[in-house]
């Protein structure tokens, strides 16, 4: 799978590795629901979306997808930070966003690591420190 779903003391944190698919969506999205239903509080989450493939996504299945999570039934208003530091991922995530209007998700749009989980009010692991700083170094 491409998408790996990890819940770590009281938030979501996905990783999209990979070519990314439409059933890879659709797994995530019954990860989302198991998780909202059995959790007492709904957690805010982040989506990294920096080694991800998405040229097999379809914008339809796309939006299906941001329709079921437009509809999903939430305790309490989440953040929903997305790094897409690529032209494809953050238009691929902009689009999830105006498609996606559930009233208790904020969804917000960040080209790095470090600024997506400032604003969830999260510390980056260290892993992800770790990965963000090399791909800085290749980027410079």
């Amino acid at each position: 799978m491409a998408i790996q779903f990890n819940i770590r003391d009281g938030w979501i944190e996905v990783t999209l590795q990979g070519q990314v698919t439409n059933d890879d969506f659709r797994q995530l999205l019954a990860a989302y629901h198991e998780a909202e239903a059995c959790l007492p509080v709904t957690p805010d989450r982040i989506s990294d979306l920096s080694q991800a493939v998405m040229t097999a996504i379809d914008a339809g299945q796309l939006r299906e997808f941001a329709l079921a999570r437009q509809a999903a039934q939430l305790k309490n208003k989440v953040k929903s930070a997305i790094i897409a530091p690529g032209p494809e991922q953050y238009g691929l995530a902009r689009m999830f966003q105006a498609f996606n209007q559930n009233p208790k998700i904020e969804i917000c749009l960040f080209k790095d690591a470090a600024s997506a989980y400032a604003w969830i009010g999260r510390a980056m692991p260290a892993a992800a420190a770790a990965t963000a700083e090399v791909r800085s170094g290749l980027s410079a």
